[in-house]
């Protein structure tokens, strides 16, 4: 049953036959909005002024472009890839039904079809439609609350990190003040020492106020590209998880070249913590020495990025499972499986670019490939 809470479903129809056209608006004007259009040309003009389309009755005997090629050319407009065509047509041979198929048509509707089976097609193809738009909506909406979960646990890692940074700076400023008190007490102030200590404070508080920033910088919304060098970026990335290499020893050679690029920087920012975060939580089961590499090349229109580790590589057959949801190699319960999930959404989706994951006989490597694009 058509959906009344949604707007009344558009069809378009295609004949170059007046009595075809004038039938079907007849039979379908009740509950359909109807577009006609008795020449593909007209049709065409129709569907690039028209984006609302729901299906579309085309008939395959015209002249010029008949509707074989009229439904291919449909089928390759991205707007109207998933749009159903039905075809209306006098012949009946297998073959050419067959061949209706093959262009991309959902259904056959032989002429002089009986207005019932037109209706009842027609029906049915606009539910399904809808049910298919319904459930494009459904799963874009739970990619989004996904992605939004993805940035929270992200922020959620940043602000932990943010809190062990602050102890040793809160540390050092609890004692240069103390001192100044104690001085000041017994009269033993000496001007040098007072001004080396203030800067001392000074220095940590701008450190303090260097890691609010970063920390707001991340959390807001990601409206407008921006220009930001990528070696800088890598950098910036590693030093919100700092408190976690420090912890674990962990060497990091950031090889990338220093290139300015234009994109969404949280976007790849959020990509380099979860991948750092993966390779310290491999690193931390590894006595020997550790060490984390980023390099980047520029290579066809593309910035090729690899960050790789000594961690023994990823433990699964098929290295690109770790991209699938609720995918993990990890045996902490906390652990969703849905960080290189979404590392994988964010470069597809938001940044236009790929990302892959392949073992080397030290540890695991992951290459990002992110499009240069000219914008004038």
């Amino acid at each position: 049953m058509i959906n009344k809470l949604n707007k009344t479903p558009t069809i378009l129809v295609i004949d170059d036959t007046p009595d075809i056209l004038s039938l079907t608006m007849e039979l379908l004007k009740k509950e359909y909005t109807l577009k006609l259009a008795n020449n593909p040309k007209k049709a065409l003009v129709l569907l690039q002024n028209e984006p609302a389309i729901d299906l579309i009755l085309l008939d395959i005997m015209m002249p010029e472009i008949d509707g074989y090629e009229m439904c291919k050319i449909i089928k390759n407009i991205p707007l109207y890839a998933q749009t159903p065509i039905i075809f209306l047509t006098a012949l009946e041979k297998i073959s050419d039904i067959i061949k209706g198929f093959e262009c991309g048509a959902v259904d056959y509707i032989t002429k002089p079809f009986i207005p019932e089976v037109l209706k009842a097609r027609v029906k049915t193809h606009i539910e399904l439609k809808q049910l298919h738009d319904s459930m494009i909506k459904d799963l874009e909406e739970k990619e989004n609350l996904l992605y939004r979960q993805s940035r929270m646990s992200t922020l959620g890692e940043m602000f932990e990190n943010v809190t062990h940074q602050w102890k040793q700076p809160l540390s050092i400023i609890n004692m240069s003040c103390s001192a100044l008190k104690i001085g000041c007490e017994f009269d033993e102030l000496n001007i040098d020492e007072v001004i080396s200590t203030i800067d001392s404070v000074i220095s940590e508080t701008e450190y303090l106020a260097q890691t609010i920033d970063d920390f707001r910088d991340f959390a807001r919304n990601d409206a407008e590209k921006e220009i930001f060098n990528i070696q800088d970026l890598f950098k910036h990335a590693v030093e919100i998880l700092s408190y976690r290499f420090n912890k674990t020893s962990i060497e990091i050679h950031n090889d990338m070249d220093s290139f300015k690029y234009r994109s969404y920087k949280n976007y790849i920012i959020q990509i380099f913590i979860n991948i750092l975060n993966n390779a310290i939580d491999a690193l931390e089961k590894n006595s020997d020495k550790k060490w984390i590499k980023a390099e980047s090349i520029i290579k066809n229109n593309e910035i090729i990025i690899r960050i790789c580790d000594n961690g023994g590589g990823i433990k699964m057959d098929v290295t690109e499972s770790v991209f699938e949801k609720y995918v993990t190699t990890k045996k902490k319960k906390e652990e969703s499986g849905l960080g290189l999930y979404m590392c994988r959404q964010i470069m597809q989706k938001k940044l236009g670019g790929k990302i892959s994951a392949y073992n080397t006989a030290e540890g695991a490597c992951f290459e990002l490939l992110l499009p240069i694009i000219n914008e004038d």
